[in-house]
């Protein structure tokens, strides 16, 4: 009984380990089947029947195993394997099409920001910028336009004579006409002219000037309102003694005036057109080079009076008249006024000389309208016409003459 019983533990023993043996060799067999590449299954019809698949494993029970084919036994886990790859790859696709579509918007975004339109971005910077700058131009434009004004009214205060007293003084003096100015004239060159004498005092010229129109048209004949014209003389006369620094030792030099200034301030007085008051004028600048022609020879004196009376005025004979006209409150107020260089922060003005209001009616000058200026030549020396053109210039405007339109050249003005 006993070594009966001893066979029979042996034989359970023995077929244990057959069926242990037979066991392990199936695993390898599947194992080795697994790594090979010739068996090709198709692919899962979806991912629910691969992870159905996925459960499915190899069954460890020796009868089974035994009644399965060799070729059941060797795709089954292969077709596992097979499942598990297929459904790795299937889930993890949605993920990277998810992060490439959102790189994608973020590229589109970005590209949104870079492609912005400065303009259109700071509309609002610019506008009220722009409104700014208008705002800052006009209140410059405007205390400019206050400052010009303001310095023409303190001219037209500060002015000797009004326009209206110069009409009163000439209306006045009806009876002083052309021809009893130029006897005048005659007279001075015979006796100051002629011997080399170009400045006088006012009571020295003021006495020939009464000889001379009481001979013309009896004693009662003199000029009419005269103290409107010893207004400027005296005005002059203190000037130029402000402007001498030793005054006190050259007193009885001082009181002389030059002739052009003299005829000038006479003129006030005469009764005559627009163009004959220019022409003499012009004549009185010219007695200067008879003075100088009749001094360099005597035999040919009068030949030389002969050509000098067609001689053209020059440059500086011109600025000296203007200024005289000016000191004789001849021209008006707003043509005196000239720019100066202060243009910040806006600009300002200052009453002009006769040189530089005499050069900007020649040569133009610039400025928001400019001008070409009036005469041919902007240097040199300046015939009748030219002379004419100058004193109608919007630049100097004698006696208001540049506000009269008219179609002759001499007439327009320089803008």
């Amino acid at each position: 009984m006993i070594r009966r019983a001893s066979y029979t533990v042996l034989s359970s023993s023995s077929c244990h380990l057959r069926r242990r043996l037979h066991q392990t060799t199936l695993l390898q067999s599947a194992c080795n089947l697994m790594n090979t590449s010739d068996v090709v299954l198709p692919p899962p019809r979806s991912v629910a029947t691969s992870a159905t698949t996925l459960r499915i494993m190899p069954s460890t029970n020796p009868n089974d195993l035994a009644a399965s084919s060799p070729n059941t036994i060797a795709t089954q886990p292969r077709l596992c394997f097979s499942t598990v790859a297929t459904t790795t790859t299937n889930t993890s696709s949605p993920s990277s099409s998810n992060e490439s579509t959102s790189s994608t918007n973020n590229k589109k975004e970005k590209d949104k920001k870079d492609d912005s339109n400065i303009f259109l971005d700071n509309l609002g910077k610019i506008f009220l910028s722009s409104i700014g700058l208008v705002l800052l131009f006009l209140l410059r434009s405007t205390k400019s336009n206050n400052s010009r004004v303001a310095l023409r009214e303190e001219m037209e205060n500060a002015a000797l004579l009004d326009p209206l007293e110069i009409e009163d003084l000439r209306c006045a003096n009806s009876d002083f006409t052309m021809e009893v100015w130029n006897t005048i004239v005659e007279e001075i060159k015979n006796e100051f002219v002629a011997r080399g004498i170009s400045s006088m005092t006012y009571p020295q010229f003021l006495s020939l000037v009464m000889r001379v129109m009481k001979d013309v048209k009896g004693e009662g004949f003199t000029v009419q309102m005269g103290h409107l014209m010893d207004r400027v003389v005296i005005a002059e006369l203190e000037r130029r003694r402000e402007g001498n620094d030793d005054a006190a030792g050259h007193q009885e030099g001082s009181d002389e005036l030059p002739l052009s200034f003299l005829l000038a301030s006479l003129s006030l007085a005469l009764n005559s057109s627009v163009a004959d008051r220019i022409r003499v004028l012009y004549d009185s600048m010219l007695i200067g080079n008879e003075m100088n022609s009749s001094s360099s020879s005597s035999s040919e004196g009068q030949e030389e009076s002969t050509n000098t009376n067609n001689n053209d005025a020059s440059k500086e004979q011109v600025e000296e008249m203007i200024q005289n006209l000016q000191s004789t409150c001849q021209l008006v107020p707003d043509a005196q006024i000239v720019e100066t260089n202060s243009k910040v922060p806006y600009q300002t003005f200052r009453v002009g000389t006769g040189s530089e209001l005499a050069r900007r009616a020649r040569e133009g000058y610039g400025g928001k309208k400019g001008s070409q200026g009036v005469t041919r030549d902007g240097d040199g020396q300046v015939t009748l016409e030219d002379f004419h053109a100058i004193l109608k210039s919007r630049t100097v405007c004698a006696w208001g003459e540049c506000y009269i339109k008219k179609s002759s050249r001499t007439s327009t003005s320089d803008r």
